[in-house]
């Protein structure tokens, strides 16, 4: 199924913050989401559908749950687990967790040097709902 201009302008956005997290530091799906307006679950989604040739090119692996945990298990094309990939950067994964405290490692998305402004999505009310609808 063909995804949307938006989505894919979504997604090359999500990537263009990805790309810009350093070695050795890592930023979470919330703050993605919150810098892009999106739900930590959009980000989430749209990293696990990489294909291999940009899992080798951007740093997919540096981006964790707001609690440090890793989620669902990944691999990059070589079978080396997210936690191998940080950890070989010196970051500590104890079980599926980026061992506490995460202040440390942890980059807000808005403090990434990708040049993409916040984003505001208009709020969805049920006026606005009804004029999608054609009600």
């Amino acid at each position: 199924m063909a995804k949307s201009e938006a989505f894919a302008r979504i997604k090359d956005q999500v990537l263009r913050i990805v790309a810009t997290i350093p070695e050795s530091k890592i930023t979470t799906y919330q703050s993605i989401g919150e810098h892009l307006s999106l739900m930590p679950r959009h980000v989430a989604y749209i990293l696990s559908q990489l294909d291999d040739n940009t899992k080798l090119d951007i740093p997919w692996y540096r981006v964790v749950s707001a609690d440090g945990s890793l989620g669902v298990p990944k691999r990059d094309p070589n079978g080396d687990s997210q936690a191998q990939l940080l950890q070989r950067e010196g970051i500590d994964v104890v079980g599926h967790a980026v061992r506490p405290p995460l202040e440390s490692v942890v980059l807000p998305a808005a403090a990434l040097p990708h040049g993409i402004p916040r984003q505001v999505r208009p709020a969805v009310t049920r006026n606005t709902m009804k004029q999608v609808r054609g009600h």
